[in-house]
């Protein structure tokens, strides 16, 4: 999803100094993770510039929130969350060739557009880095595979990265006090916000929507209608 951060998007340059306080405000809140995980933190840490890891901690944060309040694995949580855009600064060639190795390798939707291919992209790169750091495993994958796109009855940890990208504290757009409240209330409305927000924005933009956004969203938005 490509909403933007606070006071900037993500291809804007913030003043250093402002990013040297939220790094080290993010490495004292969450040090136990980040001690636990300190070995894949370092890979993220390495592939992304700043701005773009201060949204992964962000989102990593959050996660581990969200599984705290329903149900979840917070460490594991916090891990995915951490992972998620870890291809998202690749050079496009190595995107693409990730992502045919992917799950969604056929997928023509995804296929035909690039703003797609980190995810998928990065689902192959954590199974490769995998290989030496096994905490990265199946569960950790999918999470970052359907971050961006979502579907249909994901599990647990999907949804949880999957809103937590979006509402994560450096976000800032219109509808986002409505979003947070209803990933408050449950995942199941946290998703259905989330996706209902997504295809709003594409469709006010103009952008291509992928089938999965449609079928996510009303699977979701269902669930929730027979909880209620």
């Amino acid at each position: 999803m490509d909403y933007t951060r606070k006071q900037n998007n993500m291809n804007m340059t913030e003043d250093k100094s402002e990013h040297a306080v939220l790094l080290a405000r993010f490495e004292q809140e969450d040090a136990v993770y980040l001690n636990q995980f300190a070995a894949v933190y370092g890979l993220v840490g390495e592939r992304l510039q700043m701005p773009r890891l201060l949204h992964s901690l962000g989102v990593a944060q959050t996660a581990a929130g969200l599984a705290l309040a329903f149900g979840g694995d917070a460490a594991k949580a916090y891990l995915a969350g951490l992972c998620h855009d870890i291809a998202k600064e690749l050079p496009r060639e190595q995107q693409l060739a990730l992502v045919k190795r992917s799950k969604l390798a056929q997928d023509e939707g995804v296929l035909a557009h690039k703003v797609l291919w980190h995810a998928p992209a990065g689902s192959v790169l954590l199974a490769d880095l995998a290989a030496v750091h096994p905490e990265l495993d199946d569960a950790v994958q999918n999470a970052c595979l359907w971050h961006t796109l979502g579907k249909p009855a994901m599990t647990r940890l999907e949804e949880i990265v999957f809103i937590a990208d979006l509402i994560e504290p450096g976000r800032d757009f219109p509808d986002l006090p409505a979003i947070r409240q209803a990933a408050a209330q449950s995942l199941t409305a946290g998703v259905a916000a989330c996706m209902y927000g997504a295809i709003h924005f594409l469709e006010m933009e103009g952008r291509y929507i992928h089938p999965l956004a449609y079928e996510g969203y009303n699977y979701y938005k269902n669930k929730l209608n027979e909880s209620n």
